[in-house]
């Protein structure tokens, strides 16, 4: 195998090969990349037996075609060191992998491809199409809610549902919830998937986040039981689904009349961050003391330290005192896009329901703290 590229043509495959490919695994091929030259292309290709990855690039030139597998995060770290434009010639030769440019010389130890492990989906599969950019919001307006180590598994991942036309996705961790959705263009596709209900596991959910393009480009979805793939140009992305029954995320969802509280987003955030520094470092909690239009922000801490504000808010509804974690209430904030927030209370013991004012395509529901 021998191929010449330039650095700018390989590295951002190489990277996100590097963030799928396992380091701390007991099988030492899964920390490698497989590269394969052919037809002017390099494929390379991650796994960590749950995911793969597998990206084409086109190269300056393949002068013999060939396969091995090489470390992932030296080679991914090696090559985004190297400077911009730089002429990198790639060369398998009695089992090692050189690497130069015009000043650098670097020999890299290989693995046979014959024991690198592929995720092969036999099974039958519905498919969909959607636009790269949709299915990137969608996953990044709610994958922050994913539980992380839950001993129910089937929070460690996000929901991906096709209902009445629409795609959702749906993230929690039993206290706080995420919903976004999205009207689905092509209606003979849709009746296909009706009702299908798929939880992706949390790190295809942060890698697909990522490497989604930010295009209105068309990508196919193909599901079955147990997996699923995405294609797009010189990306195809497979991962294994988690088995499990996620919760009935419509019964969180508050419903009732409201007391609406409309705030500016950005007076909220530096608020809750002032408040947080003297809030409990363990529970993180804030009190909300709401009054006609006006809200006060109240944290303290076992130092018997405290932190108090008073906001300015459109609020004309009951006065109440509720508690929140800060951390979900910056963790939405800060996905939300709009200058103002609107939070609906539905009394003091109830979980509240955040949006971007006339937005009814994403919610998100915190429930209360006792403070």
């Amino acid at each position: 195998m021998k191929f010449i590229t330039e650095k700018n043509e390989i590295v951002d495959a190489l990277q996100m090969g590097a963030s799928i490919a396992e380091r701390r695994q007991t099988i030492p091929i899964l920390a490698n990349l497989k590269i394969v030259a052919m037809d002017g292309k390099i494929e390379i290709t991650a796994t960590d037996l749950e995911i793969q990855l597998k990206t084409v690039t086109v190269v300056k030139e393949v002068i013999e075609e060939g396969e091995t597998t090489v470390s992932a995060r030296k080679m991914s770290e090696l090559c985004r060191s190297l400077p911009d434009k730089e002429s990198l010639e790639f060369n398998l030769n009695n089992g090692k992998l050189t690497v130069s440019s015009k000043n650098f010389h670097a020999d890299f130890a290989t693995l046979s491809t014959l024991d690198f492990p592929e995720l092969e989906s036999k099974e039958e599969t519905d498919s969909l199409s959607i636009e790269s950019k949709t299915l990137k919001r969608l996953l990044n307006k709610t994958a922050f809610c994913m539980a992380s180590q839950d001993v129910r598994y089937y929070l460690n991942g996000l929901l991906v549902e096709y209902k009445e036309g629409s795609i959702n996705t749906v993230a929690t961790d039993g206290h706080r919830l995420a919903f976004a959705t999205s009207q689905l263009k092509e209606t003979t596709q849709t009746a296909e998937v009706e009702g299908k209900r798929q939880i992706i596991p949390r790190k295809a959910v942060l890698e697909l986040a990522k490497i989604l393009r930010e295009e209105s480009d068309n990508i196919n979805l193909s599901f079955g039981n147990s997996s699923l793939r995405i294609e797009d140009i010189n990306l195809d992305f497979s991962t294994k689904l988690i088995d499990g029954k996620f919760p009935d995320y419509e019964k969180v969802l508050p419903s009732g009349s409201p007391d609406a509280l409309e705030i500016s987003k950005e007076n909220l955030q530096s608020a809750l961050t002032r408040a947080s520094i003297l809030s409990n470092e363990k529970y993180r909690g804030v009190r909300f003391e709401l009054s006609n239009n006006k809200l006060k922000l109240t944290a303290n801490n076992p130092e018997k330290e405290s932190a108090e504000e008073l906001l300015e808010v459109n609020y004309e509804g009951s006065p109440m005192e509720i508690g929140f974690n800060i951390g979900y209430l910056l963790d939405v904030l800060a996905t939300i896009e709009s200058e103002t927030v609107e939070i609906n209370f539905y009394g003091e013991e109830s979980s509240c329901l955040i949006r971007e004012p006339g937005n009814k395509l994403e919610a998100y529901v915190i429930m209360p703290m006792r403070l």
